[in-house]
């Protein structure tokens, strides 16, 4: 399992990347507020911006590549987004 939270504003471009990709199982949060590397994000003047949280169960062989095709999308910014990676082994029951 992946959950990648990134910020809102390139939500778009990575849609379009998961579609690319033919990834059409997920699951999408909005509009969550937090504070990492990239600084707070609560959606208000003082702490503009939000960020999403995707999380999606791969093939294990799919996870590494849909990683460097995210990173590759991140690296595409002129100012570089947000964007964290959390990877686990997941059981479905």
């Amino acid at each position: 399992m992946v959950m990648a939270v990134i910020e809102d504003g390139i939500h778009p471009d990575v849609m379009e990347l998961l579609q690319a990709r033919g990834i059409d199982h997920y699951t999408l949060w909005q509009d969550l507020e937090g504070a990492g590397e990239t600084g707070p994000k609560h959606g208000n003047p003082v702490w503009p911006g939000l960020n999403n949280m995707l999380m999606l169960v791969l093939d294990e062989e799919q996870v590494e590549p849909f990683i460097e095709a995210m990173h590759k999308l991140r690296d595409s910014y002129p100012v570089t987004p947000g964007m964290r990676f959390i990877i686990t082994d997941v059981r479905f029951v």
